[in-house]
């Protein structure tokens, strides 16, 4: 487990920067990203609701909700089982298993039943699920199952980062990217249009989008000295997955300049009411 080089908290996501914030506070920022999270889900906080977080990884996000929502209700997906297992540890250690429980599941095949959740969100975890070899996927299998799960009028929200357009991209940015995504294990990002229209047909209203690139940008610059502790770790204590991990930051890194093809966004929706077709 080599991501606690970038996060003590295990947020394996980037921090949201707002003015006035100390940039060089990464795990305020990454605190902070959580909190615009719950702020874009509108959670109530006097009243019960049960959540969804596809892509949960470690259960950082949840565990950080958990204090502040104290009437709200988690579950988290990921395929990795590593991930799971110490979500549920730290559960159990804290004695709060009535209030969350992380499960190994496919993002296209919840083990949920229809309806099930008042809310979902989705860090930096969309860009993980399966595309169709097309490059730009708006991640459908995704989308349509979170669209399953949720109960009407329920909110969804993902923020993540996006390719702004789906036409083939200038070398050598075209081949970074390959490498960057590889690197990560992931098809592709979604465009950010296709993405959106994905949302509409299949039964979301109000999808909004906000580029929130610049307030990405400050998390980016803990790259560096990330990547020094994971050399440091793969040389000295040989832990093989550091370096790879360093791999995919630095690739992250010099492909942040790139504004013109990539953009970091978030997006909210709201499950329509209404079933498709009426």
């Amino acid at each position: 487990m080599v991501y606690h080089y970038w996060s003590k908290s295990l947020n394996i996501h980037f921090g949201y920067y707002r003015w006035g914030d100390n940039p060089f506070r990464l795990e305020a920022m990454l605190a902070r990203m959580n909190g615009f999270v719950a702020a874009q889900l509108g959670l109530p906080a006097s009243q019960t609701t049960l959540v969804l977080d596809v892509g949960c990884g470690y259960g950082a996000t949840i565990r950080q909700f958990l204090s502040e929502y104290p009437n709200a209700s988690f579950a988290g997906i990921s395929n990795n089982r590593g991930q799971i297992d110490t979500a549920n540890d730290w559960l159990s250690k804290q004695n709060l298993t009535g209030r969350a429980a992380f499960r190994v599941a496919d993002f296209a095949a919840t083990p949920f039943s229809d309806a099930s959740f008042d809310a979902a969100f989705a860090l930096e975890s969309a860009c993980f699920a399966d595309s169709s070899p097309r490059e730009g996927d708006a991640k459908q299998k995704m989308l349509a199952e979170v669209a399953r799960v949720l109960r009407p009028d329920g909110r969804f929200v993902v923020v993540d980062g996006f390719r702004r357009q789906n036409g083939p991209l200038p070398y050598p940015i075209a081949y970074l990217y390959r490498k960057c995504t590889h690197a990560w294990g992931m098809d592709g990002l979604p465009e950010i249009e296709f993405f959106t229209k994905t949302l509409v047909n299949q039964g979301f209203e109000e999808v909004k989008t906000v580029d929130i690139s610049w307030n990405l940008a400050p998390s980016l610059l803990h790259i560096p000295w990330c990547c020094l502790k994971l050399l440091a770790a793969y040389f000295i204590k040989k832990e093989m997955d550091a370096l790879h991990y360093a791999k995919a930051l630095l690739l992250t890194l010099l492909l942040s300049p790139f504004k013109r093809y990539f953009g970091y966004y978030a997006v909210t929706c709201r499950k329509s009411s209404v079933r498709l077709g009426n």
